[in-house]
């Protein structure tokens, strides 16, 4: 049998002549000390937003270092989760990330999403819940797509956190086609009894609910009120990115 630390010491001398691939544009890094490293110019097209949006529901303002302030229509008609958190808005190069990653099953890009969400879910505060819960996907989307794509962002950020990831808490009983011509009180009527939480799964839980995008937050509005429903004890939400 091999000596392992001699094929350890072989692997890190091979990686320091080779180099380390950046994750998306594939050029070579001097540095291999962080397999997950991103070059500096990707690096630098993927800041995470740090001010300049609504603390409730991530709404964008036009300067990040806006003072933050809850909007208008969260004052008007406010969300049922308790915090939130997100990285960026949903353009540049994180919007063709997870446009990749989502619909033309780039999985690889799921371990570098899924480290831009662990980085917001530090960043927000959002790491003492006791289970992990992606916003699910009905039966007939998982056999378009072949996959969730909230569900392979929570399995990365679950062992990230050391945290379960419960995939039946929740599930979408229902098909919905594509609502994104509706506004949010539209798709709030559209989506009542489209999901379905397993008391069993959630009651007295703390749960983190996961998702790739906020557009009006009706998804996951109602998916919160369901696991609230279900005994959950509260529910914060993350995503990735924010409409604007």
């Amino acid at each position: 049998m091999p000596d392992l630390k001699a094929c350890l010491k072989l692997r890190a001398f091979w990686e320091l002549i080779r180099g380390c691939r950046c994750q998306i544009c594939g050029l070579v890094q001097d540095s291999v000390r962080d397999h997950s490293v991103l070059c500096p110019g990707c690096a630098g097209l993927l800041r995470m937003r740090s001010g300049g949006f609504c603390p409730d529901c991530a709404r964008i303002y036009a300067l990040e270092d806006t003072f933050a302030y809850t909007c208008l229509e969260c004052r008007i008609r406010p969300f049922s989760w308790d915090e939130m958190g997100f990285f960026g808005a949903y353009q540049g190069l994180l919007k063709d990330l997870i446009l990749e990653f989502k619909f033309k099953g780039d999985l690889g890009l799921g371990k570098v999403l899924g480290d831009l969400l662990a980085k917001a879910c530090r960043m927000h505060g959002l790491t003492g819940n006791d289970i992990l819960v992606p916003v699910p996907a009905h039966e007939k989307k998982l056999r378009e797509r072949g996959f969730n794509q909230s569900l392979e962002l929570a399995r990365i950020l679950g062992r990230s956190l050391n945290v379960p990831v419960r995939k039946q808490a929740l599930i979408k009983q229902v098909y919905t086609p594509a609502q994104s011509t509706l506004a949010r009180k539209e798709r709030l009527k559209a989506l009542k009894g489209v999901f379905l939480a397993r008391a069993d799964q959630v009651e007295s839980c703390s749960v983190l609910l996961i998702d790739d995008i906020f557009t009006t937050g009706s998804t996951l509005e109602e998916c919160t009120r369901t696991l609230l429903k279900a005994g959950a004890s509260k529910v914060q939400i993350l995503f990735l990115a924010r409409s604007i």
